[in-house]
């Protein structure tokens, strides 16, 4: 009879750990989302934001069940959109492309932790760029005065909303201020909204 209760006992504890497994769960999370972006000194001129599909997908390192880190890799379109500044008719339009590989700390809150917020800092490769001088040649190639990789700082919130034990679906806002000009010329500094959806793996 001992026996069968120190097997019980030992089972039992294994099937709590089991459900529980917070730390080191890995979760892998492919997403798509709309994107809006625009320069900080193009905004304060009424200049309107540059849209763009966002692809990409995210790598989840839990530390515990609060906490977790998190990487991955993204497809991001960013730029201006016509800059005018008014009494000087200045004109100018920029769209960049860059695969951005972002690092950040998500704190995992709510009764089942479904909620998440997240912040760090992440760095953006240029994969290709163009610009528009509104001098009636249209957008023309600037990879040459592009710079090739951007520094941002991130932040933004989510939700998961569990479908099976180990899929789960997402929605979140994500947000990137850039803290380095987009181009040699000293354009501007890109902030970067989406909204994005996707999957959640759990392995």
């Amino acid at each position: 009879m001992k026996y069968i209760i120190c097997i019980g006992v030992l089972l039992s504890g294994l099937i709590c750990s089991s459900q529980t497994r917070d730390k080191a769960n890995i979760e892998i999370s492919p997403i798509i989302g709309y994107s809006s972006s625009y320069q900080l000194h193009s905004f304060v001129f009424g200049s309107s934001s540059v849209s763009g599909l966002q692809l990409g997908v995210y790598g989840n390192y839990f530390l515990n069940n609060r906490w977790s880190l998190r990487t991955g890799l993204l497809y991001q379109k960013m730029g201006t959109n016509k800059v005018d500044f008014f009494i000087f008719t200045d004109e100018y339009s920029e769209r960049i492309n860059y695969i951005t590989v972002p690092l950040t700390i998500n704190y995992h809150f709510g009764k089942k932790r479904n909620w998440y917020v997240n912040y760090g800092a992440s760095v953006g490769f240029a994969t290709s760029a163009e610009a528009d001088y509104n001098d009636g040649n249209g957008f023309v190639n600037i990879d040459n005065l592009a710079n090739s990789t951007q520094f941002g700082i991130n932040a933004g919130i989510g939700y998961k909303f569990k479908i099976l034990p180990k899929l789960s679906l997402l929605v979140e806002n994500s947000n990137m201020l850039g803290l380095t000009d987009s181009t040699e010329q000293g354009s501007g500094k890109n902030f970067y909204m989406s909204f994005n959806i996707g999957a959640v793996f759990k392995l």
